[in-house]
């Protein structure tokens, strides 16, 4: 049997109710959400007891709890540079290699927990129905399970990062810089980098050239200026989805009073980024591939996504209001140039490995 209690930012019972440590038995679910992000803040939770909540088998509750789809974004660019160095030649250490490794996925997936967390105190997605996991606002787990998670998971990583220090002391430059961005990004409290104009940098950073510089030289490899190029044509690449779901989202964002880049810049300005921000993608893929890989590649693989442009640029353009469900159609038309672009790339390192 549930029942509903509504408590306010200013109740001392407000922080166990959303950390879901109020109760060992029971989980509240947040129904409603008024004033988000404001000193009057209140939300409504339905309060239930655990063993009626609709849990699905745990590997479904895995699966969306740790994101793993999202795991796209870290295993991928880890893919490039390790197979361009093993195309090359290069003389990597395996067991930094595998460390490096190992401690990249632990990390990003402590970040990614943190990050829901943090999206669920702050409010977001008590707000925005598409953001996160949801695995916090459907009760399967509590926000203060998930905060102990990214902590475990977070030393785990940190413990994959000494031996490598250890034995490669260069790397310690750019895993510094690493965390001090991703200290900034992850654990202040108000107004971190989701919520400031511009803000997005920080991801481009993290995603980009920290990880492939930082990774490369994890594997025993001096960087170079082709893994900063991949490192930045990733993070732009990255941005794009980053800011893709920004768009889909801009109206409720909008009236929740988020702040973010494509909010900022409003409706008819965010469709232009997102068109210009694509177009440059796709010329800085071309030249990346024409100074570090095949031009033929390159070629060929810029005619594809020229091609598929045309239904993503249209949608943007004929796209008439943020209300309504041409948003989502234009996420699904712009996160399939995303897939795209990555089969592609992985297509082109395999060829190179064959060859």
């Amino acid at each position: 049997m549930s029942q509903l209690i509504t408590l306010s930012k200013s109740s001392p019972e407000f922080e166990s109710y959303l950390l879901g440590t109020f109760s060992q038995d029971k989980r509240a679910l947040p129904v409603q959400t008024l004033n988000v992000n404001s000193a009057s803040e209140t939300v409504t939770f339905r309060i239930v007891p655990i063993t009626s909540l609709q849990r699905p088998e745990f590997f479904t509750v895995f699966l969306q709890t740790f994101k793993v789809k999202s795991f796209l974004l870290i295993l991928v660019p880890l893919f490039l540079v390790l197979t361009i160095n093993l195309a090359d030649s290069a003389p990597l250490d395996p067991q930094t290699t595998v460390l490096a490794t190992i401690g990249v996925l632990l990390a990003f997936v402590s970040v990614n927990l943190r990050n829901d967390y943090m999206d669920h105190m702050k409010g977001v997605d008590r707000v925005l129905e598409k953001s996160g996991s949801r695995a916090i606002q459907n009760g399967w787990v509590t926000a203060a399970q998930v905060k102990f998670y990214s902590s475990v998971l977070l030393a785990l990583a940190i413990l994959c990062a000494i031996p490598i220090i250890i034995a490669l002391p260069d790397v310690i430059w750019v895993l510094g810089a690493s965390v001090a961005v991703g200290l900034w990004a992850q654990f202040k409290k108000q107004n971190s980098f989701k919520y400031r104009i511009g803000g997005e940098l920080a991801l481009f950073l993290m995603f980009g050239p920290f990880l492939t510089v930082g990774y490369q030289q994890a594997m025993g490899i001096l960087w170079d200026a082709e893994s900063v190029a991949l490192g930045c044509l990733w993070g732009w690449l990255v941005l794009f989805v980053v800011h893709l779901k920004n768009f889909a989202n801009i109206l409720p964002s909008a009236q929740a009073g988020f702040t973010n880049t494509i909010n900022w810049l409003g409706f008819d300005k965010a469709r232009r980024l997102l068109a210009f921000w694509w177009v440059i993608f796709v010329l800085f893929n071309l030249v990346y591939h024409g100074a570090y890989a095949g031009k033929y590649w390159g070629f060929y693989a810029s005619v594809v996504l020229i091609f598929l442009s045309f239904s993503f640029i249209a949608r943007l353009k004929n796209i008439s209001s943020p209300a309504g469900s041409e948003l989502q159609g234009v996420y699904r038309s712009g996160f399939k140039l995303f897939l795209t672009t990555i089969g592609l790339w992985v297509f082109e390192c395999l060829w190179y490995l064959l060859q």
